[in-house]
């Protein structure tokens, strides 16, 4: 007798066909009408209509569906990861909890009188409140961070050791405040490896400054760094970056 329906191991192999599929059966290498890196961003963050044209450009272009696969894997491997740094917080709370109760208690389970020391006057002077007893306060989660994206694709690239070269001819790229888990997209023929960034005021102070290892993903030099920015003030600053012993190149962003 024939299944109306499969199973799930049918289900998660048939998945896993479609998506080899989609990743070779529409070969566009001029990436024609592709509708770029920051759409493809929103869609794998879910900031995007299911109703947009560009999910199914996505559906019928093998490279802007594994540029999208791409930025998936990424996200999940940040969420996995700052996951991990909250249940670390939650459970060394714990520990000291379970340290304060039988740290308290001697080893036939009598509780240890208190250790008499003396107060200070601003302790003596405080009025104690009945009922009002010591909480342990709940573990704080960290802060999650925001993806963001600076797209320095169309910047110039030189590979001199000469001074400073400037994108000033170019509008600011505008980030939004916050901690920030950012993609930095390089310039077009930029080598991977580590990178020195800095973001500069009107001063030329650098403000923030970072570290980290450029990857090249489907024909893209990317740059993942976590960056504060959440109590930089609104403004124009310089973004800079550069490979080890070559010169910085820089620019404008517009920090909202």
């Amino acid at each position: 007798m024939m299944r109306d329906t499969l199973s799930r191991r049918e289900d998660r192999a048939l998945l896993k066909a479609l998506r080899e599929l989609a990743r070779t059966r529409f070969p566009n290498p001029d990436r024609k009408n592709c509708p770029g890196t920051s759409v493809l961003h929103a869609i794998a963050t879910k900031r995007i209509s299911m109703v947009d044209p560009a999910h199914e450009h996505v559906a019928r272009c093998s490279p802007c569906f594994r540029e999208l696969m791409d930025m998936r894997r990424t996200l999940q491997r940040r969420r996995m990861f700052f996951w991990a740094m909250g249940t670390t917080a939650t459970a060394t709370v714990l520990f000291g909890i379970w340290l304060t109760y039988f740290g308290s208690r001697g080893p036939d389970g009598t509780v240890r009188p208190p250790v008499a020391r003396s107060e200070s006057p601003s302790e003596s002077s405080r009025a104690v409140q009945p009922g009002n007893a010591a909480q342990t306060p709940a573990p704080t989660p960290p802060p999650q961070p925001n993806e963001a994206l600076l797209d320095l694709r169309n910047a110039s690239v030189s590979r001199s050791v000469g001074s400073l070269e400037s994108n000033s001819n170019m509008p600011p790229i505008e980030i939004h405040r916050g901690l920030l888990a950012l993609t930095v997209q390089l310039p077009t023929g930029s080598d991977v490896g580590l990178y020195e960034v800095e973001i500069r005021d009107s001063n030329q102070q650098p403000i923030r400054a970072a570290r980290g290892r450029a990857e090249f993903q489907n024909g893209i030099t990317k740059l993942l760094l976590n960056v504060d920015l959440q109590s930089v003030r609104p403004g124009e600053y310089e973004f800079r970056w550069r490979p080890a012993d070559l010169s910085w190149r820089s620019h404008q962003i517009l920090v909202r």
